[in-house]
């Protein structure tokens, strides 16, 4: 586990993206980011519950990156679609 958030989010496994909201782009397997649940996909809509819900990655980086809890938690919703096929009868 990295001792700063300096490195927030590659040095704990994560990438963000997006234009504002920021978005997970993608989540490194067996990171501390992986096995907390974060997933591709995922909107970031805090940080340390501070509303970042309309930001884009670079302001979120710079305000997770000096926040004092290692690493700082992260509230997140999944925008990961799940199709439902209708089941028929045969």
């Amino acid at each position: 586990m990295p001792s700063s958030n300096q490195g927030w989010p590659e040095d704990f496994g994560f990438q963000l993206g997006g234009n504002g909201p920021s978005y997970i782009l993608s989540v490194e397997e067996g990171s501390s980011a992986h096995l907390a649940g974060l997933q591709a996909g995922d909107q970031v809509l805090e940080i340390e519950g501070h509303n970042v819900s309309t930001l884009g990655p670079q302001a979120v980086i710079a305000i997770a990156q000096t926040q004092k809890n290692i690493p700082p938690s992260i509230g997140v919703v999944s925008r990961i679609q799940q199709v439902l096929l209708p089941f028929k009868s045969t």
